[in-house]
C-alpha cells in the first residue's frame, strides 16, 4: 500500500539515493553514449549496475572503458531481461531505482528531474519520462492498462490513437510507463518481488506497474525529463522478424497471469480472429502482386496461431524459468 510521509519526513532525495540498473546484450556499439551521457550523474553520487546478460561482443569492456566504477554483474547465460533487472535491483540498497535500457542517451538533468518527481509524490512508485526518437519525433511511452476490447481493436489495425501507447505533453498520473526509463521506489517493489521473471523481454514492464497499482501505488510521467531511445536494438537482435510474435507473448502472459482465465479467453479468441482477417487480407494482396504479402500472410498466420492455441511453449517456458531461484534480496512474488 502506498506510504504518505508526514512534513518531518520530507528531505528531498539526492542522486546519491539512487542506483540506475542496466542490463545489456550485445550492446558494445549502443552503450559509450549511454555512459557517456550519465557521467555527471554519476559524478553527483548515483551508482552504476549493469547486468549483462551473456554477451559474446565488448559490451563489459565498454563498461569498464567508460565507467569504471560500475558495478558489473556478469551472467554465464541470458537470464531475459525481468531477471536480470532483478539481479540489479538485488546488487543495491539504494532508496531509489532507475532500470534504464542500453540504446537511450540521458538528456542533461533528466535523472535529478525525474527523482525529484518521485520524491515529491510519496503515493507514487514509478516514475516514466519523455521518450525521443533519434530524429527528435515523440516515442511513445505511457500507456492504458490492457483491455481485450482495446488489444482486439489494435490487432484489426485500428488503434485508439495512432500507434499503440502515448508521448503526452504535460506530466501526470498514467496507468503504466515504458521500461526504457522507469524509475521507482524500493519500498514499492520488494514487496511484490521486483519483476515478474516469467517474463523474459516484453511485458514485463506493464505486468510490474500493474501489480503496484493493485498494490496501491500510483504510477506517474515526467515531461520534464527527457530521453533519446534507439529503439529496442536488443530485442530487434534478439528476435529479429519474429519480435512482433515476442511482444505477442508478453501480452498473453499478461493476460494469463493478471486478467483470469475468462478474460485471457476472450482476447486469445479476439486477437485471433482479427489476425486471421489480417491474413486473408494480406494473401488478397498477394495474388494481386503486391511481393511482400504472402510474408505477412504468414506471419499473421503464425500470430493467430499463437493466439488460439494460447501459445504452449510460452506456458512451458514460464515454468521453466519460475523453476529458477530469483535473485538474492528479492522477495518472492
Amino acid at each position: 500500500m502506498a506510504r504518505f510521509r508526514t512534513d518531518s519526513e520530507a528531505i528531498a532525495a539526492t542522486l546519491a539515493d539512487l542506483a540506475i540498473v542496466v542490463v545489456t546484450w550485445r550492446n558494445a556499439a549502443e552503450l559509450p553514449a549511454l555512459l557517456v551521457s550519465l557521467a555527471s550523474t554519476l559524478a553527483a553520487g548515483a551508482e552504476l549496475v549493469v547486468v549483462d546478460n551473456a554477451s559474446s561482443d565488448a559490451t563489459v569492456a565498454e563498461v569498464r572503458r567508460h565507467a569504471p566504477s560500475a558495478r558489473v554483474v556478469a551472467n554465464s547465460a541470458n537470464r531475459g531481461f525481468a531477471a536480470a533487472a532483478n539481479q540489479g535491483f538485488a546488487a543495491s540498497a539504494r532508496p531509489f531505482v532507475l532500470f534504464l535500457n542500453p540504446d537511450a542517451v540521458v538528456e542533461p538533468g533528466a535523472v535529478a528531474q525525474a527523482l525529484a518527481c518521485l520524491d515529491r509524490q510519496p503515493s507514487v512508485a514509478v516514475v516514466g519520462c519523455r521518450t525521443l526518437n533519434a530524429d527528435g519525433t515523440p516515442q511513445p511511452t505511457v500507456d492504458r492498462f490492457h483491455s481485450v476490447r482495446a488489444l482486439a481493436v489494435e490487432a484489426l489495425g485500428e488503434r485508439r490513437r495512432g500507434p499503440r501507447g502515448a508521448a503526452p505533453p504535460a506530466s501526470g498520473l498514467v496507468d503504466w510507463v515504458y521500461g526504457s526509463f522507469l524509475l521507482a521506489r524500493r519500498e514499492a517493489l520488494a514487496p511484490i518481488g521486483g519483476f515478474d521473471e516469467a517474463y523474459e523481454m516484453y511485458g514485463e514492464d506493464l505486468d510490474l506497474c500493474h501489480r503496484l497499482a493493485a498494490a496501491g501505488w500510483r504510477i506517474a510521467y515526467c515531461a520534464e525529463a527527457t530521453i533519446v531511445h534507439h529503439g529496442n536494438r536488443s530485442g530487434a537482435t534478439r528476435y529479429g522478424a519474429d519480435r512482433d510474435r515476442a511482444v505477442l507473448r508478453g501480452t498473453l502472459r499478461f493476460f494469463r497471469r493478471r486478467r483470469g482465465r475468462a478474460a485471457a479467453l476472450a482476447f486469445r479468441a479476439a486477437a485471433g480472429g482479427a489476425f486471421v482477417l489480417r491474413a486473408m487480407g494480406a494473401a488478397w494482396a498477394a495474388r494481386r502482386g503486391d511481393p511482400e504479402a504472402a510474408l505477412r500472410a504468414r506471419r499473421y498466420l503464425g500470430m493467430a496461431g499463437l493466439c488460439l492455441s494460447g501459445d504452449p511453449a510460452g506456458r512451458r517456458a514460464d515454468r521453466a524459468r519460475l523453476r529458477v531461484p530469483q535473485a538474492p534480496g528479492i522477495e518472492g512474488a
